[in-house]
């Protein structure tokens, strides 16, 4: 059965956002520094308009009830004003930076590799998080598209030593894993936030979240790392997203982990060809809808290298692009390798 899906489009931001929001002519989106001036109506199997058909928020005898009635399209706009509280009670920012420090051995990204000495790597984080970083995120396995999985010790090995060092400079720490008894030994460790790639799929990670009371990030990802890119299939990608997060979130609540613990990450290049992940970055302003902070990682990826023909070391331009354009859509949090370079950018961007 087809369901009908609301995108808000047309955004505005800080004075103008205000402005246009108090006298009814945009509405807020997850609160009141951006407001919509318009949305689109989407259908959840397929997108029905070739030239999307754009409706103010103000002229609702404009609105097309052929596909939704008023009072259902009134309901799903006030959703999008909703505010999410503080993630883990982080300082107050307009984008938190997330440093990535990868301690495995076949990164896509050779230059992120850190894997020479402790010393070195804890210099990295220090280095990331004076430039601008709020957290540090630590990974020992590469989820590059065809990486094989490794075993958990060998995982254990390489994060759990650098999360002990780094945790004494009092640095907030997440670690990148899949794997439950590496989330527990992470926390033991001093990581205060779980960035699961799979999303709770490992049957104890709920309940080692909940009970350490720790962040979670929830990654939508389509197949697991050695297939995901075997010729992906959405009906529609973007509602297709939204509705896997939706049930994961859903499902770590249920098991007790607190909505304000909870990021959410649409896994941009996991399970998605360029066209997928394009949409999705088109349509970021639907996660909203789920009332979490969004989480954006598309620091190098390839998808930037495929449309510009450059390899991982020559993508930073890209890389602040889709950083940019996240953060103009309301996203929170972003994962980058580039901490000083897009927190430049962010400072300029936010002068202008």
């Amino acid at each position: 059965m087809n369901k009908f899906f609301i995108i808000p489009r047309n955004l505005v931001f800080g004075n103008e956002a205000k402005y246009l929001i108090s006298e009814g002519t945009a509405l807020p989106l997850a609160g009141k520094d951006i407001g919509f001036l318009k949305f689109e109506i989407q259908c959840s199997s397929k997108t029905f308009n070739n030239i999307p058909i754009l409706y103010s928020v103000k002229k609702q005898e404009s609105w097309n009830t052929k596909y939704l009635p008023k009072h259902d399209i009134n309901e799903l706009l006030k959703i999008y004003s909703h505010k999410p509280k503080k993630f883990l009670g982080l300082k107050e920012k307009k984008v938190h930076i997330m440093g990535i420090l990868n301690l495995t051995p076949d990164s896509f990204y050779q230059n992120s590799m850190n894997t020479s000495s402790n010393k070195k790597t804890i210099k990295k984080a220090i280095a990331m998080y004076e430039d601008g970083a709020s957290i540090i995120d630590i990974g020992g396995e590469s989820t590059r598209p065809g990486a094989i999985k490794i075993s958990v010790e060998e995982e254990q090995s390489r994060v759990i030593p650098v999360i002990k060092e780094l945790s004494k400079h009092n640095i907030p720490i997440s670690c990148d894993t899949r794997n439950s008894s590496t989330m527990q030994a992470a926390i033991d460790a001093g990581a205060i936030i779980i960035n699961d790639i799979s999303a709770l799929n490992d049957n104890n990670a709920a309940k080692i979240i909940s009970k350490n009371n720790v962040g979670l990030i929830i990654m939508h990802m389509q197949g697991v790392p050695n297939n995901m890119q075997k010729q992906p299939l959405y009906k529609n990608v973007s509602f297709d997203i939204v509705k896997y997060l939706e049930e994961k979130k859903n499902y770590a609540i249920k098991k007790g982990i607190k909505e304000k613990n909870i990021l959410i990450d649409p896994g941009i290049g996991f399970g998605k060809n360029d066209q997928h992940n394009l949409k999705m970055l088109r349509d970021l302003a639907l996660l909203h809808s789920l009332k979490s902070h969004i989480l954006i990682g598309a620091s190098r990826k390839s998808i930037i290298g495929r449309i510009t023909k450059t390899k991982p070391s020559e993508r930073l331009p890209g890389s602040i692009s889709l950083a940019i354009a996240s953060v103009v859509k309301g996203v929170k949090f972003l994962r980058v390798h580039d901490v000083k370079e897009t927190k430049q950018a962010l400072t300029i961007w936010d002068q202008i």
